[in-house]
C-alpha cells in the first residue's frame, strides 16, 4: 500500500514538472507574439517612440491616394447613334398618326388627345388644331422636312458636355424650316417640334469612366506602415488617426480581440504537437529515465529563452548551436538531430519566421550534431563551433546577396552569424558540467577523462595492485571489441574495465595476479573466510567508487561484473574439506549481485571471467581457448546471469567471434629461434 502511494506520488510529481516546463514554454510564446499595450487618449503628449509592431495598410492614406487617381481620370463621351434613331421614330409615328386621324370620323377633340397620348412632343392644342387642317400632302412635306433637317443637324457631333453644340444644332435647324416655303404659323410648329427632338449624341459614358478609373485604381499602391515604422514619436501630441492605427495594430487598450483569442489558441496547439512530436522521438528513452524528459524541455526552454533575449539585438547572433552540441554530448545525436529541427517550429514564432534564420539554424543543428556524433573529449566541442561559424557564416552571407544589396548590412549579419557559433560553443562547455552532474549522466567525455591513467584511482590500482591493473587492461581490450562489434557503448565498456576490479586494492594479496611468487595466504585460513575475502571485492569497489566519485554507470558495472555467481574454488574445497558436506551453504560463496543490467556491464562479466579462466591454460591452443571460452559462455547463460542484461543469442556468438580472435592473437604459438653454435 505504501509503495503504490508512493509511486502516485512520483507521478504527480513528474506531472507537474511536464505541466510547469510546457507553461514556461507557452508562456515564452505567448509573451514573444503579443506586442505591449498602451492606454493613449487623444492630445496625451507621447512619452516614448511607439513603433509599428507589423506590416498594416495605411487605409486612410490609401484611400485619399485612390480618390486622387479617381480625380485624375478626365469624363469619357461615347456618341450614340440611337439618339437621331429615336427622333426620326418620334416625327415618323406622329406624322403616321396624324395623318390616320384625318380620315377619321372622330370628334376633334379626341383626336387631339389620341397625339397627346403620342408624348413625343409638346403642343398647344391651337398647334395640334392646325396641324390636323393641313393636307395630307402638307403633313408628308413636313414629315420630310423635319427627317432631313435631323440627317443635317445629328451628321455632326452635339456634345453633351459643349452647350453651344446643341443651340448650334438648333439654329441650323430653325434656319432651314425659315428657308422653307410653308405657312410662317406652321413653320412656328415645325421648329417647337424639331427643338424637342435634337439631344445631345456625343454623352457623358459613365461606365467606361468607371472602367479607367478601376485600371488606374490598380497602379495606385498601397500606402503601407512598415513593420518598426514610428507611428507616434515621444514629446509630440497624439493624434486621433495615430489611435486608430495603433488600436488596428491591436497595441492600444487592454482587450483582447478575438483575432487575439485564435492567435492564443493556435499557439497551444502548436506547443503541445510539438511536444507530442518529441515525445514520440524519444519514448523509448524516458521510459526508464523520465529525467531525460525534463533535461530536453528544460533545454527547449532555453533556446527560446535565448531567442527571445538576444533577438533585439539580431536574430543572427542567437545561439542555435547551443543546445544540439549539449544534447548530442549528453543523450545521443539522433535525437539531438529531430528534437531541434522540431523544437525550430517555436523557435521560428519568436523570429517570425524569418527565411533566411531558419536555413541558418537548420544547417548550424545539422553541422553541429553531426561533427559531435562521436565527440570523445570536450576540444571536439570547439572544433564543432569552428565547422558550425565557418558554415553559418557562408550561408548568412550567400543568402544576404541574393536578398539584400546593402552591403553594410550583410557583413553585419555575417559576423553575427559567426559569433553566434562562438556563443554556443562556450555556453555548451559551460554548461556540459552542470547538466552532467544535475541530471546524472555521463558523457562519453567524462568517461575518457577517467580512463586517463593518472586518474587517481587508476593510479593506486597500478600502484597497489598491479596484476589486477594488467588484467584489467587485458579484459578492457577484449570488452571493447566485442562492443564495438554489437554496437554497445565501447567507451563505457573499456572505462568499466579498467575500474570492475578496483575492490581488490583493499586486499590485493589474496588475489593471485598480484602474489608476483608470494606465499597465498589462501593456504593459511579456511575456504569460507577466503570466499568471504574473495566476494568483499565488489563490495569494497562500490565504496571506493562512492568514495572516488565515479559514475553510476561505471559503479554499476563494478557491482555488476560477477553477478550472482559462484565462488567454485571455495565452495568445492568447503564441501571437501568438511565433515558434513551438507552443511556447506551455496549462498555463502555466492556474490551478492545484482546480476548485470546493461550490455555494457555483460560484456565487462563475459571478458572478465575469459580472461581468467583463459590466463590460467597451461600451454594454450587455439582448441582449448576455445573450449574454455564457450565454458565460461554456456556457464553464464545456464546460471541466468545474463537474463536482464538484453544481450540477444546473436549478441553473444558475436562477442565470442570476437574474444576467440583477439585471445588466438596473443596466445598464438611463437616459434622458436635457433641458437647461434658456439
Amino acid at each position: 500500500m505504501m509503495k503504490k502511494q508512493n509511486n502516485n506520488k512520483r507521478n504527480w510529481k513528474k506531472f507537474y514538472i511536464f505541466s510547469a516546463l510546457i507553461f514556461i514554454t507557452y508562456f515564452i510564446l505567448l509573451t514573444a507574439v503579443t506586442p505591449k499595450k498602451y492606454n493613449l487618449v487623444k492630445g496625451d503628449i507621447a512619452s516614448e517612440d511607439i513603433k509599428a509592431t507589423r506590416d498594416i495598410v495605411d487605409e486612410e492614406a490609401t484611400e485619399a491616394k485612390e480618390n486622387e487617381a479617381r480625380e485624375l481620370v478626365p469624363k469619357q463621351f461615347s456618341l450614340k447613334t440611337d439618339v437621331k434613331i429615336e427622333a426620326s421614330q418620334n416625327i415618323t409615328n406622329f406624322f403616321n398618326k396624324l395623318i390616320n386621324l384625318k380620315s377619321s370620323q372622330e370628334d376633334e377633340v379626341l383626336k387631339i388627345t389620341a397625339l397627346k397620348k403620342i408624348g413625343s412632343f409638346t403642343l398647344s392644342d391651337t398647334e395640334y388644331k392646325a396641324l390636323l387642317a393641313l393636307t395630307v400632302e402638307k403633313d408628308t412635306e413636313i414629315q420630310r422636312i423635319l427627317l432631313n433637317i435631323l440627317d443635317t443637324v445629328y451628321a455632326d457631333i452635339i456634345s453633351e458636355d459643349n452647350d453651344t453644340d446643341l443651340e448650334s444644332a438648333k439654329e441650323v435647324a430653325e434656319e432651314k424650316i425659315l428657308d422653307t416655303e410653308i405657312d410662317e404659323n406652321i413653320k412656328v410648329i415645325m421648329i417647337k417640334m424639331i427643338n424637342s427632338q435634337i439631344k445631345p449624341n456625343y454623352v457623358e459614358d459613365t461606365e467606361k469612366r468607371e472602367e479607367l478609373i478601376k485600371e488606374a485604381l490598380k497602379s495606385v499602391e498601397k500606402v503601407m506602415i512598415k513593420k518598426n515604422q514610428t507611428v507616434v514619436k515621444e514629446g509630440e501630441p497624439i493624434t486621433e488617426r495615430q489611435i486608430e492605427i495603433l488600436t488596428e495594430l491591436g497595441i492600444v487598450g487592454d482587450y483582447m480581440g478575438r483575432g487575439s483569442l485564435v492567435t492564443y489558441i493556435i499557439l497551444g496547439v502548436l506547443v503541445m504537437t510539438v511536444f507530442a512530436l518529441e515525445y514520440f522521438i524519444i519514448k523509448k528513452e524516458i521510459a526508464q529515465n523520465y529525467k531525460m524528459a525534463i533535461l530536453i524541455l528544460l533545454l527547449n526552454i532555453i533556446t527560446l529563452i535565448l531567442s527571445f533575449g538576444l533577438k533585439s539585438l539580431s536574430i543572427f547572433i542567437i545561439p542555435i548551436a547551443c543546445v544540439p552540441m549539449i544534447m548530442a554530448v549528453l543523450i545521443n545525436h539522433r535525437i539531438s538531430l529531430l528534437i531541434n529541427i522540431i523544437n525550430l517550429i517555436l523557435v521560428s514564432i519568436i523570429v517570425e519566421f524569418d527565411p533566411q534564420f531558419i536555413l541558418m539554424a537548420l544547417l548550424s543543428i545539422m553541422v553541429a550534431v553531426s561533427t559531435l556524433k562521436r565527440a570523445t573529449q570536450r576540444n571536439d566541442i570547439l572544433y564543432s563551433t569552428v565547422y558550425v561559424g565557418i558554415v553559418v557564416s557562408i550561408v548568412v552571407f550567400a543568402t544576404g546577396m541574393l536578398l539584400s544589396s546593402d552591403i553594410t548590412v550583410i557583413l553585419k549579419n555575417t559576423g553575427c552569424a559567426a559569433l553566434s557559433s562562438v556563443i554556443s560553443g562556450v555556453l555548451a562547455i559551460g554548461m556540459l558540467p552542470f547538466l552532467e552532474s544535475s541530471f546524472n549522466i555521463t558523457t562519453n567525455m567524462s568517461l575518457l577523462e577517467l580512463a586517463n591513467p593518472n586518474s587517481p584511482l587508476l593510479k593506486r590500482l597500478l600502484m597497489e595492485a598491479p596484476g589486477t591493473y594488467h588484467h584489467s587492461i587485458m579484459v578492457a581490450n577484449l570488452a571493447e571489441v566485442a562492443a564495438e562489434e554489437i554496437n554497445a557503448n565501447s567507451v563505457i565498456v573499456r572505462v568499466g574495465a579498467y575500474y570492475h576490479d578496483v575492490g581488490k586494492i583493499v586486499r590485493p594479496l589474496f588475489f593471485g595476479e598480484n602474489q608476483m611468487g608470494q606465499d597465498n595466504p589462501h593456504n593459511r585460513i579456511n575456504p569460507n573466510l577466503s570466499a568471504s575475502l574473495i566476494i568483499s571485492h565488489v563490495k569494497d569497489g562500490g565504496e571506493l567508487a562512492d568514495e572516488y566519485k565515479l559514475p553510476k554507470v561505471i559503479k554499476d558495472v563494478i557491482l555488476e561484473h560477477h553477478g550472482t555467481t559462484l565462488v567454485k574454488y571455495f565452495y568445492f574445497t568447503a564441501k571437501k574439506n568438511s565433515d558434513n558436506p551438507d552443511d556447506v551453504k551455496e549462498e555463502d560463496f555466492r556474490y551478492e549481485g545484482p546480476i548485470p543490467s546493461s550490455r555494457e556491464a555483460g560484456i565487462v562479466m563475459l571478458a572478465d571471467s575469459v580472461e581468467a579462466a583463459v590466463r590460467s591454460i597451461k600451454e594454450p591452443t587455439i582448441e582449448k581457448i576455445e573450449d574454455m571460452v564457450n565454458n565460461i559462455i554456456n556457464d553464464k547463460l545456464n546460471s541466468h546471469q545474463l537474463d536482464d542484461c538484453e544481450l540477444t543469442l546473436k549478441d553473444i556468438a558475436t562477442i565470442k567471434k570476437c574474444f576467440l580472435k583477439v585471445l588466438n592473437g596473443l596466445y598464438h604459438k611463437r616459434v622458436e629461434y635457433p641458437k647461434e653454435e658456439k
